[in-house]
């Protein structure tokens, strides 16, 4: 039995039922420990690989995600934090475009023509749609920059397909696809249109999206 996985599992069930049923003490007890526990998971599992440079990019990740979800927990106070936040989350996502790089080729980039990234386009072309029509024009910016970086992000992501083993590839992509659902639900739940039990569907695509983008680099083998 792994504690320390449990520990992330335990954290996200009760961030999860303090969600539903709106539990503020476990909220603010559970929330920040979910990156907290997911980060001893990850540093007791790629102990052998410390001195691999994509293991500090992956905790630095996995802080600012920490940090992001701090400053998201009192948006209610001062709308700034919200986006503190967004900016935690930006670099969190930089650093793991750069984690994907720096894990999965040594040498030089080994990237094939694919269609995949047009597909990419198209679903943040018609979020863009959906959420910039309600927004103010200063806002846009960044809301923009963010869609650029999560582009750039899942595009990371499908390119270590056939440089990494399947299993490796498969759980990044899922969980790189996962963050992207959970930022769009926050996203248009926030600024256009109500979308029912948001704040669940956000945090559980949220909570395994962090884990299967670990667990799988975790699993990369480039043999």
């Amino acid at each position: 039995m792994n504690i320390k996985k449990n520990l992330y599992w335990l954290a996200a069930i009760g961030e999860i039922v303090a969600i539903y049923f709106e539990i503020n003490w476990l909220h603010q007890i559970s929330k920040p420990l979910l990156m907290i526990t997911l980060l001893i998971f990850f540093w007791s599992e790629s102990d052998h690989r410390k001195d691999e440079k994509w293991v500090r990019h992956v905790t630095l990740a996995l802080a600012f995600s920490w940090i992001g979800d701090i400053m998201l927990m009192f948006t209610h106070l001062n709308f700034l934090l919200f986006f503190a936040g967004l900016a935690a989350f930006l670099v969190a996502h930089i650093v793991y475009i750069i984690a994907y790089i720096r894990a999965t080729y040594k040498n030089s980039l080994n990237i094939k023509f694919s269609v995949m990234p047009i597909l990419f386009l198209g679903y943040f072309i018609l979020l863009a749609y959906l959420i910039i029509p309600y927004v103010d024009t200063i806002i846009q910016v960044p809301i923009t920059v963010y869609a650029v970086i999560l582009f750039l992000m899942i595009s990371a992501a499908y390119f270590r397909k056939g440089n990494t083993n399947p299993l490796s590839f498969q759980w990044v992509f899922v969980g790189a696809i996962l963050f992207i659902v959970s930022d769009s639900l926050l996203a248009i739940n926030r600024f256009s249109q109500t979308i029912p039990f948001a704040n669940i569907a956000v945090m559980v695509t949220y909570i395994a999206a962090q884990w299967l983008i670990v667990k799988g680099l975790l699993k990369h083998d480039p043999k």
